[in-house]
């Protein structure tokens, strides 16, 4: 995966890039309006190679691995919102399943939230373009 992005921020440490995130709507988001100013993110590295703001940077990462993040997050997402559900469906019917639900999404977020700060993060390759 690669994307183009421009330094907004540098110290000799850190470095934050903000970088454009693809439109899910073939680039027409006034026919969908779902894109809104949702089109850019930031990211933050580590400035190894001399980054200052204002410099135009390609940002590239194993695929393999964001795939793998991705998927385990919403497997376990997923398995969450279904265990959930039958939990409160055995608890007390539909209503109660509906909640169960919703409370094992939550559960999973946070649990997601939790996990993410002590996993080795996806190696960010950064070069200037």
């Amino acid at each position: 995966m690669e994307k183009n992005g421009v330094v907004t921020a540098a110290d000799n440490k850190n470095a934050t890039v903000t970088v454009t995130r693809d439109s899910a709507c073939g680039e027409n988001c006034a026919a969908c309006g779902l894109c809104g100013n949702m089109r850019e993110m930031t990211v933050n590295i580590k400035n190894t190679i001399g980054l200052h703001e204002g410099d135009r940077v390609r940002l590239s990462s194993s695929d393999s691995a964001v795939m793998k993040r991705s998927a385990l997050g919403y497997a376990s997402l997923t398995a969450l919102l279904i265990c959930g559900g039958a939990a409160g469906n055995a608890a007390g019917g539909d209503l109660c399943a509906f909640f169960g639900a919703v409370l094992g999404v939550a559960v999973g977020v946070l649990l997601l939230k939790i996990t993410e700060k002590h996993r080795d993060k996806i190696e960010i390759k950064v070069e200037k373009i």
